[in-house]
């Protein structure tokens, strides 16, 4: 048998050397960006696919707006709501947030600087399709000294606008002059009142809806707007077959590997990628593809290492006795359970005063420790919760680790919709 690549630092980077067959990632922050393995979110797609049918034939757009958690593949979704416009002949065009107000930054995005990540319907990308997508979108130069309304305006093709950490319109101070371009921009796409069809793909942590309210932009659809949870049980395990299987060329039936780290990922994109990408696709191959014990053991290790390591960047810049204070309120709330604000700033008050809990309640909201829903708050993935509690709140009663029934309760909750399906 084999010893565990894991284990082995040298033969870990031996195999991560140039002309290494280790599959690599799309983009250089292997955790953002496209899927490799994409399963699930078929309402959702089917939905966007939906709404780019009818701005075409309504000669309009709308906003198109995904909120959720960290880790639970906000990015991985617009790339295939991405993909989908692009076969339908739409141009695609990735914005910084100014763009909603400044012109200059909505041309660099359109195709005027390094922000470039457009195409046509010949699904060309990059700097080689400037020419054509400058072309097909009517980009001049005499566009500079027009407005962010005019420049969306003179176009003809039908054009989806990406918006990714949206939830940052909602933290920044927007002087008061851009915030009213910034809602009329916003109002016109909304309604549709271009000359043309224009889509806002807007994705953000759970305040996002919170901060285009500020902006004017108060209702949605209820097929454009998205609460973005864990995958469902059917399409986790898709994804993670198809990176042990087309990835690391497991041998035989991988359902053992599949239960375990399925188990612990609790249909969290970003903590599936923990365990499979690098763990299991290397131990895989140091182990010819056989899928033996102690190979599993050393990326269940690696897995959770991992996840914890996530964590804990979450938690960066909360003070351990934060830490402790936002523990203490969730020991005795369930795992995935949620709880008021009245009680977590009655508790928080308790430790730290009123003005001082309120900080630490919108920093924690900022930064997706917590999320709302239906008006209450949960820490947004169970096993995240569990790791607060275990760690900072010692002398309360530990919850188990991810208990089955718990984890599929927070996946089949019928006030939420996850969008696995």
């Amino acid at each position: 048998m084999n010893p565990s690549v894991l284990s082995d630092p040298e033969r870990f980077r031996a195999m991560h050397r140039p002309g290494s067959t280790t599959p690599k990632p799309l983009t250089a922050a292997f955790d953002r960006g496209p899927a490799r393995h994409f399963h699930g979110r078929t309402r959702i797609l089917g939905n966007f696919i939906e709404l780019l049918e009818r701005a075409m034939h309504a000669k309009g757009g709308t906003i198109f707006l995904v909120q959720g958690a960290p880790g639970a593949g906000k990015t991985a979704l617009l790339s295939e709501c991405e993909k989908h416009a692009l076969e339908s002949d739409w141009g695609v065009a990735s914005i910084p947030p100014h763009a909603l107000w400044d012109p200059g930054a909505l041309l660099h995005g359109l195709g005027g600087g390094s922000r470039l990540r457009i195409a046509g319907g010949s699904g060309m990308l990059g700097y080689d399709a400037v020419v054509k997508v400058e072309a097909e979108l009517d980009f001049t130069v005499n566009q500079q000294n027009h407005t962010v309304l005019e420049i969306l305006e003179s176009g003809k093709k039908p054009l989806l606008l990406m918006l990714d950490e949206a939830q940052v319109l909602g933290m920044i101070d927007i002087p008061s002059s851009d915030r009213w371009v910034a809602a009329s921009v916003l109002n016109s796409i909304h309604n549709g009142k271009l000359s043309r069809p224009v889509i806002l793909l807007a994705a953000g942590l759970g305040m996002t809806l919170k901060s285009f309210g500020s902006l004017g932009i108060a209702r949605f659809s209820r097929n454009c707007f998205v609460e973005l949870g864990a995958l469902s049980n059917e399409a986790e395990r898709a994804v993670i077959h198809d990176w042990l299987t087309k990835d690391g060329g497991a041998i035989g039936d991988p359902t053992a590997w599949i239960d375990a780290i399925a188990r612990e990922s609790c249909g969290w994109p970003h903590h599936i990628l923990s365990y499979v990408d690098p763990a299991a696709i290397d131990q895989l191959k140091a182990d010819g593809g056989n899928m033996v014990m102690n190979g599993l053991n050393a990326v269940l290790e690696v897995g959770r290492e991992g996840r914890n390591a996530y964590y804990k960047e979450r938690a960066y810049g909360f003070p351990e006795e934060e830490r402790q204070s936002l523990a203490k309120v969730f020991s005795n709330v369930s795992l995935g359970g949620s709880t008021t604000r009245r009680a977590i700033m009655s508790s928080l008050a308790q430790d730290l005063g009123p003005d001082e809990a309120e900080d630490l309640f919108n920093r924690a909201w900022n930064k997706g420790l917590l999320d709302e829903r239906d008006g209450r708050y949960v820490i947004p993935i169970p096993s995240m919760q569990d790791w607060l509690v275990s760690n900072y709140a010692p002398e309360q009663i530990k919850f188990p680790q991810e208990p089955q029934p718990i984890q599929n309760l927070n996946r089949q909750n019928p006030g939420i919709d996850f969008g696995g399906r």
